[in-house]
């Protein structure tokens, strides 16, 4: 969405025909807040898609009442309760006009921000148990601050000699 004050990315290429990466960047219809949620859902092929798209509802559904990340996290995790093997991580970042900024993490490797890994405390992923406290953080962003989220698939790709991308290179990236 375009969203007054902030250059909105993305770039998505499962290795195979589907995948169990996600993300949703949504705009808040009054207040100019924006949403930005990534997630890696555990599994791959078929199976890892199904999650994804019960998340992606979830989420577009929950963002009709809220766009607090913690929250939303909290319902997710609700969602994947007593489903099996349905884990997934999560980041929940909501960033409002005056660029204050909400970040939520369930166990999702953390941000780049100006090139470096943001320092945040980890959190188990969603589904794995009920009552989950999820890590929050509040901050300021500063006129042209980067972000960059990633998932895992994006560290553990690899060449055709199969060596890993690996975290020095998503960080020079």
């Amino acid at each position: 969405p375009l969203v007054p004050g902030l250059t909105l990315e993305s770039e998505y290429r499962p290795t195979q025909r589907v995948g169990g990466d996600f993300f949703q960047i949504l705009a808040h219809p009054s207040d100019g807040s924006v949403l930005i949620v990534v997630g890696d859902v555990a599994g791959h092929g078929l199976q890892a898609a199904m999650l994804v798209s019960l998340l992606v509802g979830a989420i577009r559904n929950q963002a009709e009442t809220s766009f607090d990340p913690l929250n939303l996290l909290q319902s997710l995790n609700r969602r994947l309760l007593g489903r099996g093997h349905a884990n997934a991580t999560c980041l929940a970042l909501r960033i409002a006009p005056d660029g204050s900024a909400t970040l939520a993490n369930a166990g999702h490797l953390p941000p780049y921000v100006n090139g470096k890994e943001m320092s945040m405390q980890g959190a188990l992923p969603l589904g794995t148990a009920e009552g989950t406290e999820f890590a929050v953080m509040r901050f300021q962003l500063q006129p042209g601050d980067r972000f960059t989220f990633v998932s895992d698939g994006v560290v553990e790709a690899t060449n055709e000699k199969r060596e890993l991308f690996g975290f020095a290179r998503t960080q020079q990236i």
